[in-house]
């Protein structure tokens, strides 16, 4: 689990990107279940035959199950707990090391520091794509020229104030050094699935309505 500084997918404010640990308050990984919840057979079959991995190789998988993340998420926007310290789940990490490099792919999901309308109040870098009212996406080249594939959906959490799914509301990015021939269509085509197992984990009160297919405007 990460912590959040500030969930904008941009390179100073995407909350997904500080560093990690393993387990939380005593919580083992499970390495296949998140990957399996969140990307589906269909999205780690396409992580693989993506990968250029030699003959007979495989992914090491890792990541919490989405009972934890949820957990995780619900600890932190607990009533009052919106303005506190933000951290991410590492839902799914898809890795494999080639001549000592470590190439991976990486989904995690956490409370935004960020509202859902800050691309209206500041300057953030990056492609904004609408998808309706409750969710949109992002993508932006970090400072290495990775990029970086962002969700953000309004998620009303019971037991918190009305305002906390604009406010807070739930963020998820997808980062990839992994895979090569594939669309930004492709990854976020997998990010949409794994809100919408997010979602129904965290039992959205507002019901979030999150497409199996990115905006046709999506390339």
């Amino acid at each position: 689990m990460k912590r959040i500084p500030g969930v904008s997918v941009a390179l100073v404010s995407l909350v997904l990107t500080v560093a990690s640990c393993t387990a939380v308050d005593g919580a083992a990984k499970s390495p296949a279940d998140g990957c399996e919840e969140t990307l589906g057979a269909e999205g780690i079959k396409w992580a693989e035959n993506h990968a250029d991995l030699p003959g007979g190789s495989d992914l090491d998988r890792g990541g919490v199950d989405l009972k934890e993340a949820r957990a995780q998420h619900y600890k932190q926007v607990g009533s009052g707990g919106s303005d506190g310290p933000h951290w991410s789940s590492e839902l799914c990490t898809l890795t494999y090391f080639d001549a000592g490099k470590k190439k991976e792919l990486k989904v995690e999901f956490g409370p935004s520091s960020l509202p859902f309308d800050f691309q209206a109040k500041s300057v953030e870098d990056g492609v904004f794509t609408p998808v309706n009212s409750n969710v949109k996406l992002h993508e932006v080249d970090d400072y290495k020229g990775v990029p970086k594939y962002g969700v953000y959906v309004k998620c009303k959490i019971p037991g918190t104030s009305p305002r906390q799914a604009a406010k807070t509301p739930l963020a998820g990015v997808m980062t990839d050094t992994l895979t090569t021939g594939t669309s930004a269509r492709d990854h976020m085509k997998y990010l949409l699935r794994s809100a919408r197992a997010m979602t129904a984990a965290l039992e959205c009160q507002n019901n979030p309505t999150i497409p199996a297919e990115p905006p046709a405007a999506l390339q």
